[in-house]
């Protein structure tokens, strides 16, 4: 095959429709050679772009996806933590509640130890604050961030000096309950217990009208009313010192106790106990009656001091009265 020459050149001829003139392009040989060549580059470009557009696209749409996967995580992930936050602080709340109810335990025992101290005449230093009921309501509005950091500075302060309260309230009521137990040692060697099941006064120590002269006399007692068979109960620990039956006293009995104190029960329907016995506080010694210098059923209670009777009515007062102890309850029961 013949190459052409590199000064060849070709001559194009358009013909147009109609009268219009000839259009003719001279075109040399080297220019014909290049142009396929180009085309063919323009493609191979064309082909390169496209093919990298695809592949862009595809991976802008994968980045998409991801950023949109990314997102819901994302947004997952803050959900999961606010609810974490909201459970946090709900707990929060509820270990501040904690605390409250702590602290209002305490009261309550501290109450309790200043009403054991009172009820046994001993001096209390401690008044218990007032609780509020169980109603609950009013405006209710959300806590903020500085609200929850004050509650968790406030829940943090109470739990940090807790402890050394309850050190300290324990070894009060340690040593509350020691006097507790001194004073009850106290009192049941000390005329303190109700002697009736009745607390009806019908007369008291000291001048009054005998009820059978109209004349003006010295009572040595208390009369407290009842029914005939009431329970008579020994007012402290001793002995059984003198029982018999006397037309002043009737049937009677008198019982010694420590420091010089003695105490007498009168008019008794039944006489339980004997003399020599050793009796306890509460313990029961004889039945409510009438008998002797009497207008009715009902027990002349007397205190005698080194043999000289004095008032039982303050001795009465020192008395647990209405709640008797261990001991003496276990004996009512049987």
């Amino acid at each position: 095959m013949k190459l052409l020459p590199r000064n060849t050149h070709f001559t194009f001829l358009v013909l147009p429709d109609g009268s219009k003139p000839a259009l003719r392009f001279r075109v040399s040989t080297a220019l014909l050679l290049v142009i396929p060549i180009l085309i063919s580059l323009l493609i191979v470009i064309a082909s390169t772009l496209y093919l990298l557009h695809e592949r862009n696209s595809h991976q802008l749409e994968m980045l998409q996806l991801q950023l949109a996967s990314e997102s819901d995580a994302h947004q997952d992930q803050l959900a999961d933590k606010e609810a974490i936050i909201v459970k946090l602080q709900t707990d929060l709340v509820q270990l501040a509640q904690q605390a409250d109810a702590v602290d209002a335990r305490m009261e309550e025992l501290s109450k309790l130890e200043s009403d054991m101290k009172s009820l046994v005449g001993l001096s209390s230093d401690k008044t218990a604050k007032e609780t509020d009921g169980d109603g609950v309501g009013g405006e209710q509005l959300d806590a903020t961030d500085a609200d929850i950091r004050e509650l968790a500075e406030q829940t943090k302060s109470f739990y940090t000096s807790i402890g050394g309260e309850i050190s300290e309230l324990k070894n009060r009521l340690t040593s509350t309950r020691k006097e507790v137990q001194k004073k009850k040692q106290v009192l049941r060697l000390t005329p303190t217990y109700w002697p009736t099941e009745s607390e009806r006064i019908t007369s008291l120590f000291g001048v009054r009208i005998d009820p059978f002269t109209n004349h003006p006399g010295v009572h040595k007692g208390m009369d407290i009313a009842g029914k005939t068979g009431d329970s008579i109960f020994a007012a402290a620990d001793g002995y059984v010192q003198d029982t018999g039956y006397m037309t002043e006293r009737g049937n009677y009995i008198v019982v010694s106790h420590k420091n010089g104190i003695a105490t007498k029960y009168m008019h008794l329907n039944k006489v339980l106990a004997q003399k020599g016995d050793r009796v306890e506080q509460g313990d029961l010694i004889g039945l409510l009656g009438s008998t002797g210098r009497s207008t009715g059923p009902h027990l002349h209670f007397e205190v005698m001091k080194y043999g000289v009777s004095v008032d039982p009515k303050p001795y009465l007062k020192m008395g647990i009265k209405g709640i008797p102890t261990d001991v003496q309850l276990e004996k009512r029961q049987d």
